[in-house]
């Protein structure tokens, strides 16, 4: 029953309070038409590829206001895979699930080349990805972190004969990334050698600290053969020798193919990389502030400041201390959500009720101040509402 309740009062606070704080500021502006664009196009001079490459950069909404630095996703088949790339990241970064990324989409110009670190005799051509991979450790990389505020954070992502370059990578440089996510892996090249090298990887590399996904979809081959059966082979070895630290999640997309499982194997595998940022159990089963903050801290220290959990999880988190009549660790949880979603005048109005329950007057009305100046700002028309709460509060 309690469950139920607190269920009932998320959706309320939610729905009555969390708005995309874009679509309240574009509707404070003229109607005309305004350009937008997915990211910026650059050539970048590669001693180790002997061409000028085409990079494309999406940078997170805020960047130009937040002064945070961000972890960045290194994107294989850049061009082809951005704009599906693009949208998931907005919703999940919006929501919570993720922190803020800067993209960095590596255009494709020989993909046989680039992504293949060993010749194939039925494949001329074959066997530049060691290049490939100098220059995105030696060019690519400095050059975004010199021109861009990253973290430290760098995911490496690839789709096919791209899946097969990021596994091989995880394997020929592990410290240059720190999670990869690896879709529908070319794992058949050359008679499945990369599998057979991850044997020895694997049992050498006890310390191995990294998050990996991988998904492929469930109409790419059968599961005793083809692509799926080759890729749970390899899934395998790590299962058999798994590093203590290893993160990894293997996922098979139902009733999807080749070209479409893409789509949600980066929801998915962007989801499980950042994983970590979600509440653990404990932080509900046995709650203190200091939990809560230290896990805080945690994932802003490794993700940025701008890493936050989804409204949801504050608000649930909350409520279930307020029916514990844990006020103050509430008021503690509900700070941190104004914090983190400082346009949300729900978690504002949640928050000043709390100070309420737990006889804060002053700070309620101060907090209900605040409201009114968001809702001003983001014409919430809510202004009202809050001035009423400050008269009842004022005659206590």
């Amino acid at each position: 029953m309690i469950k139920l309740i607190i269920n009932s009062l998320l959706f309320l606070v939610l729905s009555s309070g969390f708005q995309s704080k874009s679509n309240i500021e574009n509707s404070k502006k003229e109607q005309n038409p305004t350009e937008l664009t997915i990211g910026t196009k650059y050539y970048i001079k590669s001693k180790f590829l002997n061409e000028d490459r085409p990079v494309i950069i999406a940078l997170p909404k805020d960047y130009a206001t937040s002064g945070a630095h961000y972890p960045v996703l290194y994107l294989t088949d850049g061009l082809q895979n951005i704009w599906h790339v693009m949208g998931t990241t907005e919703v999940l970064a919006r929501t919570g699930s993720i922190p803020p990324l800067i993209i960095v989409g590596i255009e494709s110009t020989n993909r046989l080349r680039d992504f293949t670190f060993s010749i194939s005799e039925n494949n001329p051509g074959s066997g530049g990805g060691k290049n490939f991979l100098e220059f995105i450790e030696k060019e690519l990389i400095p050059y975004v972190n010199t021109n861009y505020r990253t973290n430290s954070f760098k995911v490496l992502e690839g789709h096919s004969l791209g899946g097969l370059f990021a596994a091989t990578t995880l394997i020929e440089k592990p410290d240059l990334f720190d999670a990869f996510i690896i879709m529908s892996p070319a794992m058949w090249w050359n008679g499945e050698e990369l599998t057979q090298k991850a044997k020895s990887f694997f049992k050498e590399n006890h310390d191995l600290n990294k998050a990996l996904f991988f998904g492929i979809g469930t109409y790419e081959s059968g599961t005793d053969y083809g692509m799926r059966k080759e890729l749970k082979n390899f899934v395998n070895v790590i299962t058999d020798n798994k590093p203590d630290e290893l993160r990894f999640e293997h996922k098979e997309i139902e009733k999807e193919g080749h070209m479409s499982s893409t789509l949600l194997s980066n929801y998915y595998g962007l989801k499980y990389v950042f994983s970590d940022m979600t509440f653990p159990e404990d932080i509900y089963e046995n709650y203190s502030d200091i939990k809560f903050l230290n896990h805080e801290n945690y994932i802003i220290n490794k993700y940025g400041k701008s890493a936050k959990q989804a409204a949801e999880a504050y608000v649930g988190l909350a409520l279930s201390l307020r029916e514990k009549e844990k006020y103050q660790e509430a008021i503690t949880v509900l700070k941190r959500s104004v914090e983190a979603y400082p346009f949300d005048v729900g978690l504002m109005n949640l928050l000043a009720n709390t100070l309420e329950l737990d006889k804060k007057i002053e700070e309620a009305i101060s907090v209900y101040k605040q409201a009114i100046e968001t809702s001003k700002k983001y014409n919430y028309k809510r202004e009202l509402e809050f001035e009423n709460q400050i008269k009842r509060l004022s005659k206590k």
